[in-house]
């Protein structure tokens, strides 16, 4: 069952385990989330210390406890403690790659911390689930274009998350202006001190290199002129050797009671600039976006 809370994204059914599509609430699923912490001392464990210290910092413990190691490759002194604000931006891999960048923050004991992502599916589902007291604090929600309720081309990757939330979607109007609310909410966090972590392309399947979405321009644009000047970018590149199978595979094992295999999850990053420095006082949300995009190529390509 928790090997369905990595690997379903959007409802599907996974290696003979029902979980979303069987159960239609929330109360449901947590539920049967704690009859799991119930028989497995391990998630049990995990359980309490998420209601303890944060999901972050439990997220820290679980991947040791799990034999994940997850080795950085750079600098992480724009991050590396609660208040120093940072906007993170990288590239999908297979999925729930906000779960080792959770980790990696809450080993340095931060819990101050929101991600850019489409609520109600994959890490974000997760996170609802693991800590509902605190999850919506994870996620600043953004719902893409083909997701707009009055779009005519529905048949698209996101087919199933529109059956499953027919009801709640907005119109293109409504859904551009929601997005401009939640990228605004980032930007005020930044100035609060908190990390913000962004995929730019938007999802696993589409290349790194191709055409970025404007969401990053759109953050700094909106930034103070002391807060660019304040405010760290970390661009990051997780490599080959992660996948959300793996890390799924990790926990059920150790949910199990047994003792998982050593997994290498390798993370790169590139060098730490502030926003004034990489952006100066641009203003174009699509030019600032541009800068950092081939700021990223020149890093790891």
């Amino acid at each position: 069952m928790f090997y369905a809370l990595f690997l379903s994204s959007s409802g599907e059914i996974f290696h003979g385990v029902l979980f979303w599509r069987k159960e239609t609430n929330v109360e449901e699923k947590a539920v049967n989330l704690f009859r799991l912490a119930s028989i497995s001392p391990f998630m049990r464990t995990f359980f309490r210390h998420i209601q303890a210290v944060g999901l972050p910092i439990a997220l820290a413990q679980a991947f040791d406890d799990c034999n994940i190691r997850l080795v950085v490759q750079g600098e992480t002194t724009g991050c590396n403690a609660p208040g120093k604000a940072v906007l993170l931006i990288g590239n999908h891999r297979s999925g729930f790659e906000q779960v080792p960048l959770m980790a990696l923050l809450g080993s340095f004991g931060r819990c101050d911390l929101s991600i850019i992502a489409i609520p109600g599916m994959g890490a974000s589902k997760t996170f609802e689930l693991l800590d509902q007291a605190h999850a919506s604090k994870y996620t600043l929600p953004v719902l893409p274009s083909l997701l707009a309720k009055d779009r005519k081309d529905i048949w698209n990757h996101f087919v199933f998350y529109r059956f499953l939330h027919a009801r709640s979607l907005p119109t293109r109007a409504a859904l551009h202006e929601e997005n401009l609310r939640t990228l605004s909410k980032a930007a005020h966090l930044l100035e609060q001190g908190y990390a913000i972590i962004v995929f730019p392309v938007g999802h696993k399947e589409v290349d790194i290199n191709d055409v970025w979405q404007r969401g990053i321009g759109e953050i700094v644009s909106r930034l103070s002129a002391s807060a660019r000047a304040n405010v760290m970018m970390a661009l990051f590149h997780l490599e080959e050797d992660y996948s959300k199978s793996a890390l799924a595979t990790a926990f059920v094992i150790r949910s199990l009671g047994r003792g998982p295999k050593q997994r290498t999850f390798t993370l790169q990053l590139g060098q730490q600039v502030t926003c004034l420095d990489l952006v100066g006082q641009a203003s174009d949300s699509l030019v600032i976006t541009e800068i950092v995009r081939k700021q990223y190529q020149e890093s790891f390509f």
